[in-house]
């Protein structure tokens, strides 16, 4: 090759080099999110905010090509003439130097107190001061303004009806003159006073509600965009669950400690056999989980030879499911059947076909991670006092949508109804609990008679 066309070729192959790591490096920036707000932001009162205040719980929302950084400030106002205004606070120095692709400003609680609300002629002013200082970041963030959450106990001068009446309207008007984006959680969780421990500060639970209308705010404006409302039961995310002994999980221990047990379970022993599922399956016990069960030695005279394990997290919805398979819980072993009993904790805030979606994710999901295990599906067990009762016929409707998997090569589908329920149509209890959902001891008994011919047939061997 002549020297000029050898120089030319060594200078193309360098430009392209350049334009692919170029590419590379962009492709590879993570969005950037910046939640900018008081101690509801911060996740004060919260255990474990780390992974449970409402920043924490958007990231995994939004999961891995976003980056969202918490720049919450407890007691912190949006009025500059308040008792600890955020413009003066590091945090909102060290925001503007974050260069976020997003903020999300949830301020107004603070500002509803007596000595600072005094001055609330000045927060439209200070509001749209704040959004112009924010749009003057050379990264032109995208900002979503939020409005407070509810008052459900006025306290330390937090005042409900200044909330309701002024800020939060006040906030709609600035938005809507500023053209920026608004989410009402105000009106989000006006009802939701249970999730309010201190009447003031969300729990987990209603900092996941908070999440949620931040999520679809920022990517789902209508339910028209794609035809349907976005169905939670479908997204897989941690559970925001923190009860430590009601659920049966010691003191002190959360979701995210059950989550590890589980994998404490799995890197330490052979698993051939799972039960995977929400409290009902959680309530097999099993060797390597701190929970209470009443059918010890059930568990142990059936399944501990096949080397099962209990993947059972109390309070478990479809979305948690999926999120745990692929993120630890079933890495590196290949058990050789599943026994999949999800969906009742997701009735009271999904439709029917919601659930089944969600139930035929997981499925999929563990088809693709686990090819050659044997699926047990039993959906939801029956739920439902009587057959007019809304859990019972969200049971039968989710099942009239489950029920062709089990024609699908390694899915067996069960449906305990004509075992569970009686004639007029109550459930057993002798089976079941009065709470009209879980399992009594007699059937957890049932139960395994019923998985018994199956297992027999995987485990013959």
């Amino acid at each position: 090759m002549p020297p000029k066309l050898e120089e030319m070729g060594r200078k193309i192959s360098i430009a392209l080099v350049l334009i692919i790591s170029t590419t590379l490096t962009i492709q590879a920036q993570k969005i950037k999110v910046a939640c900018l707000g008081n101690s509801i932001t911060y996740g004060s009162g919260i255990t474990n905010r780390q992974n449970l205040s409402y920043p924490a719980q958007l990231q995994y929302w939004l999961g891995q090509d976003y980056e969202v950084s918490n720049f919450g400030v407890s007691g912190a106002t949006l009025l500059r003439k308040g008792n600890k205004p955020y413009w003066q606070e590091k945090a909102f120095a060290n925001l503007k130097e974050y260069l976020p692709d997003i903020v999300i400003i949830k301020l107004g609680t603070n500002d509803s107190k007596p000595d600072n609300w005094q001055f609330k002629d000045e927060f439209k002013t200070d509001y749209i001061d704040l959004i112009h200082e924010l749009n003057t970041l050379s990264s032109r963030p995208r900002l979503l303004l939020a409005t407070p959450v509810p008052v459900f106990e006025d306290k330390w001068g937090i005042t409900e009806s200044v909330v309701r009446d002024e800020i939060a309207p006040m906030i709609k008007k600035i938005a809507k003159k500023e053209n920026c984006d608004v989410v009402d959680l105000y009106e989000a969780l006006q009802n939701q006073g249970r999730f309010f421990p201190d009447g003031v500060h969300p729990d987990p639970l209603g900092a996941e509600l908070m999440v949620k209308e931040i999520f679809v705010k920022l990517f789902h404006k209508t339910s028209a965009n794609n035809g349907a409302a976005f169905n939670t039961a479908t997204h897989p995310v941690p559970s925001p669950e923190y009860r430590g002994e009601p659920a049966g999980w010691g003191a002190g221990n959360d979701w995210f400690s059950q989550h590890e047990a589980i994998n404490n379970i799995k890197n330490n022993h052979q698993i051939d056999l799972v039960f995977l599922g929400n409290s009902i399956t959680q309530a097999w016990g099993g060797p390597g989980r701190e929970l209470w069960s009443p059918v010890t030695a059930l568990w142990d005279s059936l399944y501990q030879a096949r080397n099962a394990a209990n993947f059972g997290i109390s309070g478990d919805r479809t979305q948690h499911l999926l999120w745990r398979i692929n993120n630890g819980n079933f890495d590196n072993i290949q058990p050789r059947a599943i026994v999949l009993t999800i969906g009742v904790n997701n009735f009271r805030v999904n439709t029917a076909s919601e659930i089944v979606s969600g139930i035929k994710a997981i499925v999929r999901t563990l088809q693709r991670k686990l090819p050659s295990t044997e699926i047990l599906l039993f959906g939801p067990l029956p739920a439902g006092a009587k057959s007019d009762d809304g859990f019972r016929k969200k049971y039968n409707e989710v099942h009239q949508g489950i029920a062709y998997l089990g024609q699908q090569a390694r899915i067996s589908y069960f449906n305990l109804a004509d075992q569970f329920i009686l004639p007029d149509g109550s459930l057993d209890y002798d089976l079941m609990r009065k709470d009209n959902i879980h399992l009594a001891p007699g059937g957890y008994h049932l139960w395994a008679k019923m998985i018994e011919p199956k297992l027999k047939e995987i485990f013959k061997d």
